[in-house]
């Protein structure tokens, strides 16, 4: 069994950057196909390819990537818990807006993410993909 703590770490590591697939090659990496990924209030997906396809929704907001802040990171049995600020990204690598998330994944044997749930206020969400429509 991997360490949790160890593939969650790796996970948002690889997730943060300035490169357009970042997230997209996370997904299809650490993601199995029932993986829920969970936004509270904002979006459920099921599997890899529905959370791709709801990160590119968010570009028409203009998100193009994410450079994870990590406040604080624990973990219990294949349990990890994460405070962070998710910071936007355009694509000049300018900070767009920023988020403040609690967040929880949990980890299979294998080492794969089989739940991640993020809580957050989604009202900058809301507002960026009204003013989009």
């Amino acid at each position: 069994m991997r360490d949790p703590l160890a593939v969650v770490t790796e996970f948002l590591t690889a997730i943060s950057g300035s490169h357009e697939n970042a997230f997209a090659n996370a997904v299809r990496r650490w993601f199995t196909p029932e993986t829920v990924w969970d936004n509270v209030g904002l979006l459920t997906t099921i599997g890899a390819d529905e959370a791709i396809a709801a990160w590119q929704g968010f570009g028409a907001s203009g998100l193009h990537s994410l450079r994870v802040e990590t406040l604080a990171i624990a973990a219990q049995g294949s349990k990890v818990l994460t405070e962070r600020v998710d910071h936007m990204l355009d694509a000049g690598g300018n900070t767009t807006g920023q988020v403040a998330v609690m967040g929880i994944f949990e980890v299979g044997d294998d080492g794969r993410i089989l739940r991640w749930s993020d809580y957050f206020d989604p009202t900058p969400f809301k507002q960026a993909a009204a003013a989009a429509s």
